[in-house]
């Protein structure tokens, strides 16, 4: 049996958990990585009299202790955003749906070091709840609608629209996946969509602007400007994610501050953060709790997953 102080939930092609694994064994912490997408090849008991977690797999057991677990890594997604139940099996349906709710019971662990708490992370990640918590810690934030009504639109206008939640569909007879980004459209062509079927986002367009994204890991931030040939990127900067440049810069202690206000109010310990800068005046677009920041590493070298690393092992807290 092995004792393990730490645990990470991700899933094997998780190349920013692969990061943080890497800090972890080279720090000679003892931990184990649970993928979600292995379930099946593991034996897990949840034991309530020993208070232990146990998990098998082939000839290797491990334990982690209800009280005594330090930390926990939690790169799993709180909401199912997969293909549609139409097509998956009902076994599969079972498998998913049980796997999730397990995953989310693994709050029992109260004394560890969470990033993140799956109960915060579900919260964080309503967008409109980020706005309200980020206007409250003074951070400004563009003209926002959420609507499934066109009388907020002026035909003169640009605006950003965007799904509500993270809009990932399965097209049943063309057997592909879909995902959609932030859109540039204007007044006119939005008055000819119809959109009572579902709300969406409906937000000013800032422009000119420079994306910001901050990585924030328990107070401490990664700030990177993200540019394309030296300038700021048109709509949405995931388009050309491989061919933009990414400046660190010096975030201002203002900024800071409101973004150590909000996080500690959504009770995060990390999150990739958006901002926007316009005319010197930093807009909090939104703020992700368990966003992607590997790229960012691998392309400029920045520490993030020693970090994280370190902050789930209270190094240097």
């Amino acid at each position: 049996m092995n004792n393990i102080d730490y645990l990470v939930v991700s899933s094997t092609i998780d190349f920013s958990t692969d990061l943080v694994c890497y800090r972890l064994l080279k720090g000679n912490k003892k931990f184990y990585r649970i993928n979600r997408d292995e379930f099946t090849k593991y034996k897990i008991i949840v034991d309530f009299q020993s208070k232990q977690l146990k998990i098998s797999i082939g000839s290797e057991s491990y334990i982690a202790d209800f009280e005594k677990l330090k930390g926990i890594y939690y790169r799993a997604p709180v909401f199912l955003r997969t293909q549609s139940k139409n097509t998956l099996s009902v076994e599969e349906q079972l498998e998913r749906s049980q796997w999730s709710s397990f995953l989310r019971n693994l709050i029992l662990f109260e004394n560890a070091v969470w990033i993140n708490n799956p109960v915060d992370t579900y919260r964080a990640e309503n967008k409109m709840y980020q706005l309200l918590m980020a206007k409250k810690c003074g951070m400004n934030i563009p003209d926002t609608h959420v609507t499934n009504s066109l009388d907020v639109i002026k035909e003169e206008n640009l605006y950003i629209v965007k799904s509500l939640d993270t809009a990932l569909f399965y097209d049943v007879e063309k057997r592909i996946e879909l995902f959609t980004y932030s859109n540039v459209v204007s007044g006119r062509e939005l008055k000819d969509y119809d959109l009572h079927a579902a709300p969406v986002f409906i937000q000013e367009f800032l422009n000119p602007k420079v994306d910001c994204r901050i990585t924030y890991i328990m107070g401490k931030m990664f700030p990177f400007q993200i540019l394309k040939r030296g300038e700021g990127v048109y709509g949405d900067w995931r388009f050309d994610k491989e061919k933009l440049e990414y400046i660190p810069f010096i975030l201002p202690e203002t900024e800071k501050q409101k973004i150590l206000s909000m996080m500690s109010a959504l009770n995060l310990n990390f999150g990739g953060i958006d901002l926007a800068l316009v005319d010197g005046k930093y807009y909090f677009i939104e703020v992700n709790p368990t966003g992607e920041w590997g790229w960012l590493e691998n392309s400029t070298g920045c520490e993030i997953s020693k970090s994280i690393a370190d902050a789930l092992c209270l190094e240097g807290q």
